[in-house]
């Protein structure tokens, strides 16, 4: 590897809810953070969507804020990786103006044709042409309903992007759209898959997508109105990943043959890195890697943080009254009392299936709803928290029992990471060893490592990734916990399946009163 240069790197992670950006050295070491909220609008129940000049604004004005907060100059920033929220679509015009607000990821409009295509057999006809099985918020599933609903709008629109490319437009003038942006429309050649869009009936739309490049090739660089916007250097080179899993991936170094990365953030998402194509199993998604010649194959279930972040938000004012009165943080009083909890919560098994949209894997169920199984008079509120958080284990090893590549290392990443109790959990019930390395912000340092490279700061990916991606935390099984938890795991599975014909039943009642849930 040539000799470092002196200077600075920095990514940009533009999530659901907040907007990170992060300042990295060439070792890889964390240096500042600065993060805004970037507000999501629900206009009905289900919808999530985001204004899209309001997301730039955030995002120039945390990198404004983390150049002023670090103290470095601009001179100093050698180059910039962005990521962000993927899935979903945004809308431009002939002006590369908005028509309309994006949608997001987590939208559910659609849950009822998601429903109808998985009955019909179209969603695996899609499957069998991409290896995706479709998200309610998905592209190839929201331009359909666009037609139908809101067919004014795709007439004003003159091409269709995502976050990403909408920050790349900004700070550079280009869109540095690549295969993680629309993989869901992406074969095996890594080109644009005419047949997926002739059965999702959008094959008269595919010029409105965007030529793509790689997330390993520079995209642009920053212009004069940008300079001014953020306070980077004009002419300052800027990288794109894209899609924000993929950018997390490549953040704790999984991007060799079987490493898994299990992201416990806003959304629940489990990705393996595999030297091929894959046609199995029939769930989840297909996307390239952010390293040259790999694919990633993604299974998420709707199993994030927003599970504990309800329970949290219900169940734990005592927790939150006792923490300040003892002057420390909440999240370590929830660790030392779910520490005291037998594992296997006294066998109470939380399903964390909370979302409106229901579960998307290892099963796609848009009826299913979230539930507490085995509670009696003597369960309290801590094993109950235990429950949430091994019930979200659950669901994951549930995923990774889906997967046909084989998987011989797991990272974790997210902000659920922060609970040592919780990596044991997961160690535990995956029977695996779990490794972390080391920083918060993977999603930032992906893009960084990539923009790093990108910039000819490094001779080769690896290189960058060496010097980025450390593990610094390891988690072993421990084998008394990993019985139990084998035996509990068997009775966690049965129960999704017996309650199908009533989660349908359910839904009926709800239509059937104008209720919703």
């Amino acid at each position: 590897m040539k000799e470092k240069k002196e200077g600075y790197v920095v990514g940009i992670d533009s999530g659901t809810s907040m907007v990170k950006a992060a300042l990295f050295d060439l070792n890889g070491n964390e240096i500042e953070v600065a993060a805004r909220e970037t507000p999501v609008q629900e206009p009905h129940f289900g919808w999530s969507e985001f204004d899209m000049n309001t997301d730039w604004e955030a995002v120039a004005g945390v990198i404004k804020d983390l150049i002023e907060k670090s103290g470095v100059s601009n001179e100093e920033i050698l180059a910039v990786g962005l990521g962000g929220k993927g899935v979903g679509v945004c809308f431009l015009d002939e002006n590369n103006k908005p028509v309309r607000n994006g949608i997001l990821w987590n939208d559910a409009r659609c849950a009822d044709m998601t429903k109808e295509w998985i009955e019909s057999g179209k969603m695996e006809d899609i499957f069998n042409c991409t290896s995706n099985w479709l998200m309610t918020g998905d592209v190839g599933i929201l331009l359909p309903w666009m037609k139908e609903n809101e067919p004014e709008i795709l007439d004003q629109t003159d091409k269709f992007v995502l976050n990403t490319n909408w920050m790349c437009y900004n700070l550079t003038g280009n869109f540095g759209t690549n295969a993680t942006d629309f993989y869901s429309q992406v074969g095996p050649d890594r080109e644009y898959n005419e047949e997926v869009m002739k059965i999702e009936g959008i094959e008269d739309l595919k010029d409105k997508f965007l030529p793509m490049q790689n997330p390993w090739e520079v995209a642009g660089y920053v212009t004069k109105e940008a300079a001014e916007q953020t306070g980077l250097k004009e002419g300052t080179p800027v990288a794109s990943i894209g899609w924000d899993v993929v950018c997390c991936t490549a953040g704790v170094g999984a991007i060799h043959p079987g490493q898994a990365n299990i992201i416990l953030g806003t959304s629940g998402v489990i990705m393996v890195s595999m030297p091929e194509f894959a046609t199995s199993p029939m769930l989840g998604c297909q996307t390239i890697s952010s390293y040259p010649g790999m694919w990633e194959q993604l299974i998420a279930p709707l199993t994030g943080t927003p599970n504990t972040d309800w329970f949290n938000g219900n169940f734990s004012y005592e927790d939150t009254q006792r923490a300040k009165e003892e002057g420390r943080s909440v999240f370590e009083l929830y660790d030392e009392e779910i520490a005291k909890v037998n594992p296997g919560s006294n066998g109470v098994i939380y399903h964390p299936y909370m979302n409106a949209a229901g579960e998307r894997a290892p099963f796609t169920n848009t009826n299913a709803r979230g539930n507490f199984f085995g509670l009696n008079m003597g369960t309290d509120r801590h094993t109950m928290h235990r429950a949430v958080y091994e019930g979200m284990a659950f669901a994951n090893k549930h995923c990774l029992d889906a997967y046909t590549y084989p998987v011989t290392d797991i990272r974790l990443s997210g902000g659920g990471t922060k609970s040592e109790v919780w990596c044991q959990i997961f160690a535990d019930i995956c029977n695996a060893k779990i490794s972390l390395p080391g920083g918060t912000e993977f999603g930032a340092k992906g893009v960084a490592a990539n923009a790093a490279y990108a910039a000819g700061l490094f001779d080769s990916l690896d290189d960058a990734y060496d010097s980025f991606c450390q593990v610094e935390r390891v988690y072993e099984p421990i084998p008394e916990n990993v019985k139990i938890y084998e035996q509990l795991y068997e009775v966690y599975k049965q129960i999704p399946e017996a309650l199908f014909p009533a989660w349908e039943a359910r839904t009926k009642f709800l239509k059937d009163n104008d209720f919703e849930g």
